[in-house]
């Protein structure tokens, strides 16, 4: 008799522990529906499948990274917006405003440095420019005072249009 009620008991068991295993892995997939949520963070950073930062979201993004390394801004200002960075986790651009000045910014690095600056400052001037090794340079402007255009070829500046 014992055994049969050792028996029975073992199997009991054994319904019990599998009917609570499908009972975990079911609720355990449940999946959330964050469609109609609003998420409130201070950064999101992207990684790649090797675990490198490709892409920061953030209030105070951190210092610029070049060739491993971060480094602090020439002003030590914090920006806020979207840093966008190579394979190798080097800083190759971003869309940012600056905590210092209220400017906004969109640069394109190339691994060496800025290359291109597309700027809006908050009472309404903007800039873009574009840099090449040797001094080249565009310069091309406007503001409320008037617009400028300077191009740089081997740094001799040529002023082609300056009305103020």
């Amino acid at each position: 008799m014992k055994n049969t009620v050792l028996k029975s008991l073992l199997v009991l068991n054994l319904f019990v522990t599998a009917g609570l295993v499908v009972y975990i892995v079911k609720n355990n997939n449940v999946e959330i529906d964050l469609s109609n949520e609003v998420l409130k963070v201070r950064g999101l950073v992207l990684t790649d499948s090797t675990g490198v930062e490709r892409v920061i979201i953030g209030t105070h993004l951190p210092p610029p990274q070049s060739f491993g390394y971060r480094f602090y801004r020439g002003d030590n200002s914090g920006v806020s917006g979207v840093m966008l960075y190579d394979h190798e986790g080097q800083e190759r651009g971003g869309y940012v405003t600056d905590d210092s000045y209220g400017n906004i910014f969109l640069t394109l690095d190339s691994k060496i440095s800025q290359r291109v600056l597309f700027m809006a400052e908050p009472q309404g001037a903007s800039t873009l420019k574009m840099w090449g090794k040797n001094g080249n340079q565009i310069n091309l402007g406007a503001s409320d005072d008037g617009t400028w255009l300077d191009v740089s070829d081997n740094g001799k500046k040529q002023s082609l249009i300056e009305s103020n």
